[in-house]
């Protein structure tokens, strides 16, 4: 009797689950009842084949028929093999029990979080569930509770930027914003460009709402407003203040009247601020900041004295990545000087499978790269840019909002925007410039 060819959530250990609810009896009460269910296996065996093959997100379409499945990958999406509908709805039913959101609800948009655990690594899934014409909607985010990057340098920075960002972050006294686009590592960069910085002799403390508490970062001291606190931001500001902290952190954008308050610090007793904002860019970051707090444009503008911008883009795999002598008119079009550069780098490429043969003429499939699995890339970096406003920017900061106008002023001042950093990390070998074109085109 032939065997069963298994399914492709069948091929790998599956994951933990950890409910997160209020007390452990009621954790352990959701997942026995998830057990019981036919999805619970599945379920457990789709994640682990997810995390496995470095998924930060997986897509799930329900139609009549099935259960098409994506995973984003290095920030591209891939498609998997379909799953029936019987088994996508089982799992799927599983999925929402151990989320505490209501498995009987295909229409209604829902939203709950789980802990899972694959070996040893402890990760949560946020899963989102909204009812669509054609059947269900689902987008499972999975996000690592480690932080897999230690450095800046880790994360794409050039040696030359990261020393000037050391400095801005050290100042005795300003403004540092970081900014970032939706979904692309702002919470990732900010701990670890926090890690960056001088904490063993200067004291940081960071003002957090209880309801959404940062990752721990050693030499931070977390305080915390709302929820059971009964503190407010300000009033917590006012209390931290007495004890005289060097650094002033806002994970997320303060009150105006918080704000205020710690820019009297910055002006009159030369501390610093750190904070962060979700923006496209470093420049338009601070004007959407300004733009948030009219009363203080001025004082901001005196203040700020470093702004971190950021893109992520695809790594191009070590392993199989392959060189090129670059012609000049292609250094001409990217702005290299003739001779700077001597080789650019670009994914490999294999020929079409009827050219795949040994010198004798007979086939021979090309083996795929075993460390990005063919693709030519492995996992993504970001490209910054580090703006640090002279005179004439913090001048025209106060009097206009024109992007365009700004940007003329900065890159003036000698700011490189994200596009000029992007041809360095291609000169640097660490991405190709199709990864360029299709991470800067623009979104219809």
């Amino acid at each position: 009797m032939a065997q069963e060819e298994l399914q492709f959530w069948q091929t790998v250990a599956p994951v933990e689950f950890a409910p997160k609810c209020a007390d452990r009896t009621e954790a352990q009460s959701v997942l026995i009842q998830a057990r019981q269910g036919a999805g619970f296996e599945v379920a457990a065996g789709v994640l682990s084949h997810a995390i496995q093959g470095r998924a930060t997100h997986m897509l799930l379409d329900f139609s009549k028929t099935g259960c098409a499945i994506r995973y984003q990958i290095d920030g591209a999406w891939e498609m998997l093999e379909p799953l029936d509908r019987e088994t996508g709805d089982a799992m799927l039913y599983a999925l929402k029990q151990l989320c505490e959101m209501n498995p009987a609800d295909r229409r209604s948009q829902q939203s709950g979080v789980c802990g899972i655990k694959l070996s040893k690594d402890k990760l949560d899934l946020h899963l989102q569930s909204q009812g669509v014409p054609t059947g269900e909607r689902v987008l499972a985010r999975i996000e690592s509770l480690k932080i897999p990057f230690e450095r800046m340098s880790d994360l794409g920075m050039r040696d030359k930027m990261l020393e000037t960002f050391k400095e801005q972050l050290n100042q005795d006294s300003g403004m540092v914003l970081i900014t970032a686009p939706k979904g692309e590592g702002l919470t990732t960069t900010w701990t670890v460009a926090v890690n960056a910085a001088d904490r063993l002799v200067r004291d940081f403390q960071s003002f957090e709402n209880q309801e959404s508490p940062e990752p721990e970062i050693i030499n931070i001291s977390p305080n915390f407003f709302g929820g059971d606190t009964g503190l407010t931001e300000l009033s917590l500001l006012k209390k931290m203040i007495l004890k005289e902290p060097d650094v002033l952190m806002f994970p997320g954008l303060p009150e105006p009247e918080s704000l205020g308050l710690a820019l009297d610090q910055v002006e009159k007793i030369e501390k610093q601020i750190y904070t962060r904002i979700v923006a496209s860019g470093a420049l338009a970051g601070l004007v959407q900041f300004m733009a948030r707090y009219p009363d203080q444009r001025e004082r901001i503008a005196k203040s700020i004295g470093a702004v971190l911008g950021q893109k992520l883009i695809r790594r191009l795999c070590d392993n199989c990545k392959v060189g090129f002598e670059p012609p000049p008119q292609l250094l001409k079009q990217l702005g290299i000087p003739p001779g700077r550069v001597a080789v650019l780098y670009q994914p490999f490429i294999p020929p079409p499978i009827e050219q795949q043969v040994d010198e004798n003429g007979r086939p021979a499939p090309l083996v795929p790269c075993e460390v990005c699995n063919a693709r030519g890339y492995y996992g993504r970096i970001a490209i910054f840019e580090l703006l640090i406003p002279g005179e004439k920017l913090r001048d025209a900061l106060t009097k206009t909002q024109d992007l365009g106008q700004l940007t003329a002023i900065a890159k003036g001042e000698g700011f490189r925007g994200l596009q000029t950093e992007a041809v360095m990390t291609v000169a640097r070998g660490l991405t190709g410039l199709d990864e360029l074109k299709r991470a800067f085109a623009k979104k219809k």
